[in-house]
């Protein structure tokens, strides 16, 4: 279901004559194609900062999308080269540019860049026609006696809308003309189309944020004391901690450890600190177990639903955002720890989909319209086992469901766990080839957890191969819409041997991997918010007390002030 937000008081869709159009004040861009003028009242909210109701948008985006392909098939056709049909079979063959190929475009492309040598205006003119269109049948279009009160020049928030539609416009076109020749070129016209149409009604900053981990669902790092407590030597995940308990407690006095756990591991003073370092959201993990309580005999202790509410009115109280991260699914996404059962012959038919989807179903009718919500992730970390195809019509399933429960795209992004790099090639072929997932799709991102210290390859590299693949990683998320879900500031020990000072060696890590992954679009989480004591780069509060973490690279500062903060 789509909500319309309320109209603003004063809306004008007007048509002015070319002469009065040349008269833009220096350094405003004029109505495109000489077709449309929009007159926004600038004190009423909505459209008043550039934004427009969803239901205006997604009409908007997919005559834009539909016309784009009908002219990038028709150019084809008439430069005679290959057919539609060629062109979807060579989609399939081409790689995602992980390599990147000869040339990186600029996140700042002109107009004449994205549309290619071909004028794409006749595009650009459909999709302008449509928004005037779109904004009459929403009531946003005043009566004819207030038109003629419109003059030439437009208003601030009428050249952010019709910039937007315009740069959303030429997008689509390069997409469609590059997709049979360069992925990569058309990987990045496709997420700064994406970026483009988000920013036409999404209100929120991208995540600025860390996880809080540990806490609804017990890893040995995060929840440290309780594994050594009992059973540090015997215990990997919470299916296995749980266990030891038991054995050691009994049932019900285990269950009231592990409540009182829950009470106090995490409480409103940490919601506070997380805002007062400069953080806006925070990534909650939790189990299913969590939301349903245990079922088809698992271990865990659950439902506990009224530990998130509580999380959520903090939340709310300070302005932070939360992205609901369903970390553990019902039979694992995985065989390994994160997902609360490590399981050494896990196959992913034990994955239980339908159980997934009642999970989201629930967390969605709960807290849609929660003004602290503005994320939810369908799983955590999916097992290369599970078949992509599988995956994604998991992930297709799962947006459906959310959206039906409540969740429209203009309040809540969706976030679909890729997980690591290495599977991102083959998912986002498929997501948009058989699914065409972004575009039918509203404010999803892929999540991609970049960490430097896991499998040999890392391990043998020294701190300047790390700075040096950050920048792989900025490359990467530039083409498609991603959130760094977990990243931490761990190093191998030969990173760390090739530097001459640990804390100097921490510092450039922390500002290189902030400089990367602020290019994400929908934002960032570090893992964890608090960690064991032994384990250097994964405890956000011990890295921001030692300054090897600074708020001030990641706060909305310009990079020439950022020296006098806090003097």
């Amino acid at each position: 279901m789509l909500r319309v937000h309320s109209p603003p008081s004063a809306v004008r869709v007007v048509t002015a004559p070319k002469s009065e159009r040349s008269r833009s004040p220096a350094g405003r861009a004029s109505a495109p194609c000489g077709k449309l003028q929009l007159d926004l009242d600038t004190e009423h909210g909505l459209l008043a900062d550039g934004l427009l109701p969803f239901s205006v948008c997604q009409t908007v985006t997919r005559e834009i999308w539909a016309a784009a392909r009908a002219e990038a098939e028709a150019l084809h056709r008439k430069q005679k080269r290959r057919t539609t049909t060629r062109l979807e079979e060579n989609v399939s063959e081409c790689s995602f540019p992980l390599s990147l190929g000869p040339s990186e475009p600029s996140q700042t492309q002109s107009d004449e860049q994205l549309a290619g040598t071909v004028p794409a205006e006749e595009v650009v003119s459909l999709a302008l026609k449509a928004l005037s269109s779109a904004l009459d049948r929403s009531g946003l279009s005043l009566p004819s006696a207030n038109v003629s009160a419109a003059g030439g020049r437009p208003s601030p928030a009428e050249d952010v809308v019709l910039s937007r539609v315009r740069t959303l416009s030429l997008c689509a076109v390069a997409y469609w003309r590059e997709v049979s020749q360069d992925l990569g070129k058309a990987a990045a016209s496709l997420a700064r189309f994406l970026e483009m149409q988000r920013r036409l009604y999404w209100r929120r900053p991208p995540w600025r944020g860390v996880n809080l981990g540990g806490w609804l669902l017990l890893e040995p790092g995060p929840s440290h004391e309780l594994f050594q407590q009992f059973g540090a030597r015997n215990s990997h995940c919470e299916w296995q901690l749980l266990h030891q308990m038991r054995n050691k407690l009994g049932p019900q006095r285990a269950a009231e450890v592990l409540e009182a756990h829950r009470s106090t591991f995490v409480t409103e003073e940490d919601f506070q600190q997380i805002k007062s370092y400069g953080f806006n959201a925070v990534r909650i993990p939790f189990g299913y177990w969590i939301v349903t309580g245990p079922s088809n005999g698992d271990l865990y202790v659950g439902p506990a639903l009224d530990i998130l509410d509580r999380a959520l009115a903090w939340c709310k109280h300070l302005g932070l955002q939360v992205l609901l991260d369903l970390h553990g699914a019902p039979g694992g996404e995985s065989g390994e720890t994160p997902c609360g059962r490590e399981m050494k012959d896990w196959r992913w038919e034990r994955w239980r989909f339908e159980e997934s989807l009642e999970a989201l179903k629930i967390i969605a009718e709960r807290y849609k319209g929660h003004p602290a919500v503005s994320g939810i992730a369908v799983c955590n970390e999916p097992s290369e086992k599970v078949p992509a195809d599988v995956l994604c019509q998991f992930y297709d399933q799962a947006i459906q469901a959310i959206r039906a429960a409540g969740m429209p795209p203009d309040e809540v992004s969706i976030v679909l766990p890729v997980y690591r790099t290495e599977r991102l090639d083959e998912i986002w072929r498929l997501w948009n080839k058989v699914f065409d997932g972004f575009a039918r799709h509203a404010n999803v991102a892929f999540d991609l957890h970049l960490y430097h210290c896991f499998g040999a390859w890392w391990q043998r590299q020294g701190l300047k191969s790390h700075l040096r693949m950050t920048k792989r990683d900025r490359k990467i998320l530039r083409r498609v819409p991603a959130v760094v879900g977990e990243w931490s500031l761990a190093l191998p020990d030969r990173a760390m041997a090739s530097s001459e000072n640990d804390e100097e060696a921490y510092r450039s890590f922390a500002s290189a991997q902030l400089d990367a992954y602020g290019h994400a679009s929908h934002g960032w989480f570090f893992w964890n918010w608090r960690d064991s004591p032994e384990h250097h780069g994964w405890d956000a509060k011990m890295c921001l007390q030692r300054h090897w973490l600074s708020p001030v690279e990641w706060k909305d500062i310009p990079r020439s002030q950022r020296s006098l903060v806090g003097k």
